[in-house]
């Protein structure tokens, strides 16, 4: 399923439905080994996480992406984690400080998560994050996707 994204003044808001139950999804937010195998737009050559996954506690998120010189650093301060319900932190893109809430929502066997980011300087760099984020959380679907079909048994053909 591909995103749902809303633009409003300084707020994003990107809602996606992932084929995997809540506390799978949440896990895949909160490690820093995890973190990094799906954050980054597709053009991140390389993505570098450091993450103390506490209320109070910080993370750092290097990035680089192709054709860029210099990598790309963003860093934050959790204030809000709620296993496995939602994460709230306060990040700094370096061109501008935002608020980001995470929420999961068990849907069925699936998870809906919301991602509200607040405080972005203008509409155009609401786009540039959103377009980001969305192919960030495409790479997610691929890994969660693909773990769920290697957990299926395989249906036999009866003989």
């Amino acid at each position: 399923m591909k995103s749902e994204i809303k633009i409003s003044g300084n707020r994003l808001q990107i809602t996606r439905v992932f084929d995997a139950p809540r506390d799978s999804v949440f896990r895949w937010w909160s490690q820093a080994e995890t973190l990094q195998q799906w954050s980054g737009c597709k053009d991140a050559t390389r993505c570098e996480v450091e993450m103390d996954f506490r209320i109070g506690g910080g993370f750092r998120q290097t990035m680089q992406i192709a054709g860029a010189g210099k990598p790309f650093t963003i860093h934050g301060t959790y204030e809000e984690i709620v296993v496995p319900e939602r994460i709230r932190y306060r990040l700094d893109m370096g061109m501008a400080v935002t608020q980001v809430l995470i929420e999961f929502f068990q849907e069925g066997k699936g998870t809906m998560v919301v991602l509200t980011q607040d405080g972005l300087p203008n509409e155009e760099l609401c786009k540039i994050v959103s377009h980001g984020t969305d192919e960030s959380l495409d790479k997610l679907e691929a890994i969660v996707s693909a773990r769920a079909i290697a957990s299926c048994p395989m249906a036999t053909a009866a003989e």
